[in-house]
């Protein structure tokens, strides 16, 4: 037994005609006589009494109408609900980026939100990718962006892309010249690293490079305020994107010189909890991430990154 079926049972039982309802339904006069054939063979039961004039519904039939009704009532009902979900996305949602994200796209984000979904309330928390990540594990949020997040059963990831690292700082403390930089050479430079929380990964998923930098950095940050600060005085340079810092990079207060030996590059992560029930709105905002994702760098506004989706 179908929906299909269901349908064409109704229309003979209303119009009391096999000629009329296989017009009203579009379908056959043979087709439908055999697809109610195949329903009383498949319920053990006679439902019409056939008269030269037309069907009429036995007591089986009669019985089955009220379901069928019901049953065809409840699959409209599901579809309408599902459509107007489709349409009318609504309800709060909560998402952690990392200020180097929300710079790429959280104007965009909010933009989206403000002009597509009027019933949605975003709740945008900006956070190193340690403290995102612990977050997300609780339950505070609903969606995560994170960069080398660990393997682990909790969560379920999916790639975003790829963002080649620069040694950032003034042309006084890394040099004119805008030539690369190798690893070794980097830690003989006055450091300031941007602490991840527990997750230094997040940095560069190269646990030796990462240690002999963090082993040459007197000065270890959790802001990128302060961060941008330091290097805007000249005190020292840093292991970030070229996003972390477009306008001191396009005013010449800081440059970018790629690092080699190795070269460090991190993959940006979306995260969710892997119990969580999923709702039209997560998936909505997920979608609405990947491309603005995606637009940025095709834009040039997400420099040396590369799209993975």
């Amino acid at each position: 037994m179908d929906a299909r079926q269901l349908k064409y049972f109704v229309a003979v039982c209303r119009l009391k005609s096999l000629t009329h309802a296989a017009d009203h339904c579009n379908v056959a006069t043979s087709a439908l006589s055999h697809h109610i054939a195949n329903l009383e063979a498949e319920l053990g039961v006679t439902l019409f009494r056939r008269k030269p004039r037309g069907m009429e519904p036995t007591a089986s039939g009669l019985q089955l109408l009220t379901h069928a009704r019901a049953i065809l009532s409840a699959i409209d009902t599901a579809i309408g609900d599902l459509r107007d979900g489709e349409t009318e996305v609504s309800g709060e949602i909560t998402v952690g980026m990392p200020y180097s994200v929300i710079k790429a796209i959280g104007a965009a984000v909010m933009r989206a939100v403000l002009n597509d979904y009027p019933r949605v309330r975003l709740i945008l928390r900006e956070g190193l990718s340690g403290a995102t990540h612990s977050t997300l594990k609780t339950g505070a949020l609903d969606l995560a962006l994170i960069f080398n997040p660990p393997a682990e059963p909790e969560t379920e990831r999916e790639p975003l892309l790829t963002e080649e690292l620069f040694c950032i700082g003034a042309p006084a403390v890394i040099g004119d010249d805008d030539g690369p930089i190798t690893f070794d050479d980097m830690t003989a430079l006055p450091l300031m690293l941007l602490q991840s929380g527990v997750l230094a990964r997040a940095l560069v998923d190269k646990p030796g490079a990462l240690a002999r930098l963090e082993a040459a950095a007197r000065i270890q940050l959790a802001s990128v305020a302060a961060t941008q600060a330091a290097l805007l005085e000249g005190l020292g340079c840093t292991l970030a994107p070229k996003v972390l810092v477009p306008e001191l990079l396009a005013t010449g207060a800081v440059i970018a010189r790629r690092v080699t030996d190795p070269r460090p590059i991190r993959t940006l992560y979306m995260l969710t909890n892997r119990d969580a029930e999923p709702t039209i709105l997560r998936e909505h905002m997920a979608a609405l991430i990947r491309s603005l994702v995606h637009r940025a760098i095709i834009d040039e506004r997400w420099p040396a990154a590369q799209s993975l989706i």
